[in-house]
């Protein structure tokens, strides 16, 4: 695929300068089209998109359809144009069906948030809502002109998200993030059963980019003398992490306790050279809330969502921290 540095929003018609295509006479012009589904996936240099539409009133048939995938540049941060093309929509049902995947370039001005376009201008709607990898769907004029890019680690209470529906994407409204959750997860030590790698080995094994801030939500399985928060943070800044979001534990036993001593002595010697860390105190944000079960720390869905919303505000503030301090 061609990959140009079209902005969003730019004239032009179709994306990367295609001519506008026509419909097929055969289906009828849609009204209003709603987002019904959205999948962007990304793994290393390609992407893959499903995005589904409700188009009422429309016949059976096939549109073709101008897209264009997006992605941010931590160098310019801005939005540019990483891959372009046309492809059939089939409509069925009153569903238009938009399925593509991209080869993506490589390199760190790639290695931001990834959203796709649909451009529906050739049936009168140009302005559908634009599917970004991990988050919920935005209106093409909202979109922000870099989508951060964030990878969350957690052990069982950051699993949360695995069983509560659409906790995942509220977290990541208007984000792109990609979730490492791991039941029996251990920062540095090995793990209980089943057995799931360390936060330490994640961080170095995950393939791909990491984004510029990481979310840390593990300590309840860990004991403070092997809780070493350094260590981690050495193998995050060699990953190119710009800024760590450490949550705390609630201090249910003394373990916890000592783990959040552990985290904000951290914090206040400024992490390690060049990567400082943003403690996120979960257990003030969620005392007195009716959100967990009989052991106070693992989580219902009401207390999924809360941890949906505090780790969004997190990570925004964190975005918002890199951006100031960002070279000029």
């Amino acid at each position: 695929m061609a990959v140009g540095q079209q902005p969003v929003g730019a004239p032009g018609g179709a994306p990367g300068g295609a001519a506008a295509v026509a419909a097929d006479p055969g289906v009828a012009v849609p009204q209003d089209p709603r987002l019904v589904s959205a999948e962007v996936a990304r793994s290393g240099t390609r992407m893959s998109v499903t995005v589904r539409y409700r188009i009422d009133g429309a016949a059976i048939g096939t549109v073709p359809t101008a897209w264009r995938a997006v992605a941010g540049s931590r160098e310019a941060w801005r939005l540019g144009t990483v891959a372009h093309g046309v492809k059939p929509v089939v409509v069925s049902r009153g569903v238009y069906q938009f399925r593509a995947r991209a080869r993506i370039g490589a390199g760190t001005d790639r290695s931001g948030g990834f959203c796709v376009a649909p451009d529906f201008t050739a049936i009168g709607q140009p302005a559908v809502a634009v599917a970004c990898m991990g988050g919920a769907p935005v209106a093409r004029r909202d979109l922000v002109a870099y989508v951060p890019e964030a990878t969350v680690f957690g052990d069982s209470v950051g699993a949360t998200f695995d069983w509560v529906p659409g906790t995942r994407e509220g977290a990541a409204t208007g984000l792109s993030v990609r979730y490492d959750l791991r039941v029996c997860r251990r920062l540095i030590a090995a793990p209980c059963p089943p057995g799931p790698p360390s936060v330490l080995s994640s961080v170095r094994s995950l393939p791909g980019s990491l984004g510029d801030v990481a979310v840390i939500n593990v300590g309840y399985n860990d004991w403070g003398a092997t809780y070493d928060v350094g260590r981690v943070m050495r193998a995050l800044r060699a990953r190119g992490v710009k800024r760590v979001v450490w949550m705390t534990l609630r201090e249910t036993q003394s373990s916890s306790r000592q783990i959040n001593q552990r985290i904000r002595a951290a914090a206040r010697r400024g992490g390690v050279r060049g990567l400082g860390i943003q403690v996120a105190d979960w257990g003030a944000a969620s005392r007195g809330r009716g959100w967990f079960g009989a052991d106070q720390v693992h989580l219902n869905v009401a207390g999924g969502w809360g941890l949906a919303a505090f780790t969004r505000r997190e990570i925004r503030k964190a975005v918002a921290w890199v951006r100031d301090h960002r070279d000029p």
